[in-house]
């Protein structure tokens, strides 16, 4: 430690008070016995065979060359310790010097002040000139305000010195107006609307030089056009004429780049101003031809044909100089830019929806006049789109049309008044005398017939649709199907539900004793009144059910359901799904498939409806006549004469006539089926009078021919009577409707009962039937083969032979 501390006291007499000497000298700060034994490590390291003595110059050069470099390095230490310690010095008096330099400037700021406001304290000499300070504040404040107008105003000059001769270069100081403009808007928020008067003038003032440009402009090209008489077809253009459109083009470049909607060129709207002061004169003033109840009828054709008649001037003469000064632009391919009809047509449209407007505000009041109206504009819109190829700018969906705009103020209104006239022709189709009666002059035979109503309620259906089907709102199109069409579509399922139930409740044993039945009720079911009941409600139903079949079919019904699916797909179940509708309501007034991948439409819910209910009435006119007939034949069911016995020869039993019983229950039989098929279709009517024999087939055959015994003259007649309902059956069959309707069953039982005793040639005789049958097996199998029965059992033909009084003894 001795050894150490007179290092340091020599250093410090030599003033180098370096750290990095004090850590690296060897002489003073190593130990000696240290400093051996690191010599002899080093030297052992390097020199450990005999060999290595033949290194030692090189070794010795080397420890000479590392001495040189760490001799070097910390002569660099220490210069730079000595220049580092020098700037500190340096710094730390320039401080102190700043500071005591300030302390006096503040001491004297302080006195002065104090001496000025004859004040005490430095805060209040403060607080007395807090006043004048901000007035100072103001006055450099204002000082900035003028220096900005005095831009303001050198922008409008230079801008004002370009015109009419180069607009392009005139634009150069309006965008800096209009940016500044922008900027000061910009900056209000953050400044919390400070210099409001400003950012209001310069905006103000930018609106005010777009609007003299454009009338500098529009006036030279106005002087051009008088120049060439316009409008007069037969003019001939100049180059000055096409310059002077060209330079409005260039003027209005920003505007059209920045354009969002349509956009109205300017040449475009100089060279309109002759056609929309026609326009207002006819149609804006107290013409004859501005009457709101002549609506659309002048000025739609007017529009119309004012484009019609400029059409091939405007492509022979405009289009070339609108195409070359689009080329190469990204508008190039946009028809409202270079198609010159196009661009006349964006011109005078917003005269047109001037005056649009002011006449749907006129005659919202009167119902009958908006709904004409509506079909009047929605027409329009599809003639200029059609006639014109007017997209509106849009390729992709196309022109939006001015039904558009109307219907976002109007929609409510226009359906409020389209749904009271639907649902007022409904309920005066229903009122009509002729609206429960059946149609038989409208369809053809084999077809079924429906009500008149229900032609006119399709009738109705439809012109709703074409009230509709022109709209391009989804939401719109969607909220007349279910307002107008569904609610029409409901309330006359509801009434043939009614018609149903009337006639069930008169029918049944319960319904007239609790609901009680009156003569009229009655007497209009008497004859074929209550088939004729049932086959209003059938025929109507299925003509309603076939009808809303083929709508959904139709193209604009596929989009609806589409675009109705498409929506479902990327709409939460949650959520509502078309306006305020939910899911939930919009399947329970279309189908159930929304929202599914299952095929469906929008009729899906009323075709289910109706189909239903032509079920059920069909399954009622077969009850009809499946019931009638225990009550139509008792008398026939209970006849006791099947056994009489009668010495005729045998050829006269072919002569027998029907059995009286059965007369009038035949009757009613053929004129029910003669009804039936006059109404009904083809394929209801077989499947009526399907259902409908075979229940009379079971009647006859277990009430008749199973409970009585015949003779051979009763087997004969009631063979006869077979035959006879058969015949009344054929007779009412349509050609061509496939095989014939009947009772085989029952016909080939009276054929087994009516074998002879005695039979001819070639024929099998009663009693070998009868013992061929009563064998049993293959033979009795057999036999009814040759018989040609296939619809008997070997029972059923035992039990049929035991009938025969002559088989009895057998």
């Amino acid at each position: 430690m001795a050894t150490t501390s007179r290092a340091r006291e020599r250093r410090e007499r030599k003033g180098d008070r370096s750290p990095l000497a004090i850590l690296l000298d060897p002489k003073t700060d190593i130990p000696l016995g240290e400093r051996d034994i690191r010599v002899e490590d080093y030297l052992n390291d390097k020199i450990q065979t005999a060999t290595d003595f033949e290194n030692l110059d090189r070794l010795i050069a080397s420890v000479e060359a590392q001495k040189l470099q760490l001799e070097d390095q910390l002569a660099d230490a220490r210069q730079k310790f000595s220049t580092a310690k020098d700037t500190a010095t340096n710094r730390t008096s320039l401080m102190q010097q700043q500071t005591q330099e300030f302390e006096k400037q503040q001491a004297s700021v302080q006195e002065r002040l104090m001496i000025v406001t004859s004040s005490d304290t430095p805060e209040e000499a403060t607080e007395r000139l807090r006043g004048p300070l901000e007035k100072l504040r103001k006055l450099r404040l204002a000082e900035q305000y003028v220096d900005m107008l005095e831009y303001i105003e050198s922008l409008k000059d230079s801008a004002r010195e370009c015109l009419p001769e180069n607009p392009k270069e005139a634009l150069k100081p309006y965008i800096q107006l209009k940016e500044l403009a922008i900027q000061l808007q910009q900056l209000q928020e953050p400044a919390e609307g400070a210099a409001i008067h400003l950012t209001t003038y310069v905006q103000k003032t930018s609106t005010d030089l777009w609007v003299e440009m454009k009338e500098i402009m529009s006036d030279e090209f106005e002087s051009v056009l008088k120049k060439s008489k316009w409008p007069n077809p037969a003019a001939e253009l100049t180059q000055e004429w096409s310059d002077s459109f060209g330079k409005l083009l260039d003027l209005q470049a920003p505007e059209i780049l920045a354009a969002r909607e349509p956009l109205v060129l300017l040449p475009m709207s100089v060279l309109a101003k002759p056609f929309i002061l026609q326009f207002r004169y006819h149609f804006f003033s107290d013409k004859p031809t501005n009457h709101p109840h002549q609506l659309g009828d002048y000025f739609f054709q007017w529009f119309l044909g004012t484009i019609a008649k400029w059409e091939d001037f405007l492509r022979e003469n405009v289009g070339p100089v609108l195409a070359a000064h689009f080329r190469g632009n990204i508008l190039a391919g946009n028809t409202l830019y270079v198609d010159p009809v196009a661009a006349l047509i964006t011109a005078l449209l917003p005269v047109l929806k001037e005056k649009v407007d002011t006449l749907v505000s006129e005659i919202s009041r009167e119902p009958q006049y908006l709904s004409r109206f509506m079909v009047q504009l929605m027409n329009f819109d599809d003639a200029i789109r059609a006639r014109f190829n007017y997209d509106g700018g849009n390729p992709e969906h196309g022109w939006k049309g001015l039904t558009w705009d109307v219907l976002d103020t109007w929609f409510e209104r226009w359906l409020e008044v389209e749904k009271e006239f639907a649902l007022q022709r409904y309920r005066d189709i229903m009122d009509a005398p002729d609206s429960g009666l059946i149609d038989y002059d409208s369809y053809a035979a084999g077809k079924t017939k429906p009500t008149y109503g229900a032609t006119k309620v399709t009738d109705l259906i439809l012109t709703v649709t074409l009230q509709y089907n022109k709209l391009r709102r989804f939401s719109h199109k969607f909220r007349f199907l279910v307002s107008i069409q569904a609610e029409i579509l409901d309330q006359y399922l509801g009434r043939l539900r009614d018609s149903l139930d009337v006639y069930q409740t008169v029918t049944s044993t319960v319904g007239r004793t609790l609901h009680g039945v009156t003569k009229e009720q009655l007497a209009a079911l008497e004859g074929v009144g209550g088939l004729e009941s049932l086959c209003k409600v059938f025929g109507s139903a299925e003509h309603l059910n076939n009808m809303l079949n083929e709508w959904g079919n139709e193209e604009f019904f596929v989009d609806l359901w589409d675009h109705l699916q498409d929506r479902a797909k990327v709409t939460p179940v949650e959520d509502n799904l078309v306006g305020n509708m939910t899911y939930t309501e919009v399947k329970d007034c279309t189908s159930e498939a929304v929202g599914s991948r299952d095929e469906g439409s929008v009729f899906d819910v009323a075709i289910n409806d109706f189909q239903s209910l032509r079920n059920k009435a069909e399954k009622l006119i077969t009850g009809a006549l499946k019931y009638k007939f225990p009550a139509n034949l008792s008398q026939y069911l209970s006849k006791p004469e099947w056994q009489t016995i009668d010495d005729a020869p045998l050829s006269s039993l072919s002569l027998i006539t029907v059995t009286p019983e059965l007369d009038q229950p035949l009757q009613i039989f053929q004129r029910n089926l003669n009804f039936l098929h006059k109404t009904l279709g083809n394929a209801p009517f077989k499947r009526i009078c399907r259902e409908s024999l075979e229940s009379l087939e079971h009647l006859l055959y277990n009430d008749v021919l199973l409970r009585q015994d015949f003779s051979t003259l009763g087997a004969a007649r009631f063979m006869q009577d077979v035959t006879a309902i058969q015949d009344v059956v054929d007779s009412c069959m349509p050609r061509g409707s496939g095989p014939p309707l009947g009772m085989p069953r029952l016909k080939e039982a009276a054929a087994l009962l009516n074998l002879p005793v005695e039979a001819e040639e070639g024929r099998m005789p009663l009693m070998e039937a009868c013992q061929e049958i009563y064998a049993g097996g293959a033979q009795a199998k057999l036999a009814l083969e040759t018989l040609g029965m296939t619809h008997l059992t070997n029972f059923d033909a035992r039990s049929i032979l035991a009938k025969r009084l002559e088989t009895q003894q057998y």
